[in-house]
């Protein structure tokens, strides 16, 4: 009887340890968005080149992944014109929070860095698209 209990014991803990085990296996990651990483770089490259304090890179980074958001939420919307609407709406709105949380001299160094990153798209073939 004694030993009937115990093996009867013994298989209940194997059960519940594995059991337990089972439950306790990490998630995957969430999938991150384009719009998102390219948000998250664009705060790496702002907290490095502008030089922010850290409370400038708290309410820029929230910026940039708010927008960040709108942006993903405008990929469903079916007609092109509308969705170049809302991107240059979001465009706007982000670019006057962000000049409220920079120095004038950041949103400078901010928009001439913009203005060079957009010359670089437009002339694909001027040898500075490709980092030379």
């Amino acid at each position: 009887m004694k030993r009937c209990s115990s093996v009867f014991l013994l298989l209940f803990m194997t059960l519940a340890t594995s059991y337990a085990q089972v439950r306790t296996e990490p998630k995957p990651p969430k999938r991150t968005s384009i719009e998102e990483e390219k948000a998250r770089e664009q705060t790496r490259w702002m907290y490095k080149n502008l030089t922010l304090g850290t409370d400038q890179y708290d309410k820029v980074n929230e910026i940039n992944l708010t927008y960040a958001f709108q942006c993903d939420s405008l990929d469903r919307v079916k007609s092109k014109g509308a969705r170049e609407e809302g991107r240059n709406k979001i465009k706007q709105n982000k670019e006057a929070q962000i000049k409220a949380v920079l120095t004038p001299d950041q949103f400078k160094q901010y928009v001439a860095h913009k203005e060079k990153q957009v010359s670089q798209k437009k002339s694909p073939f001027s040898g500075s698209y490709f980092g030379k």
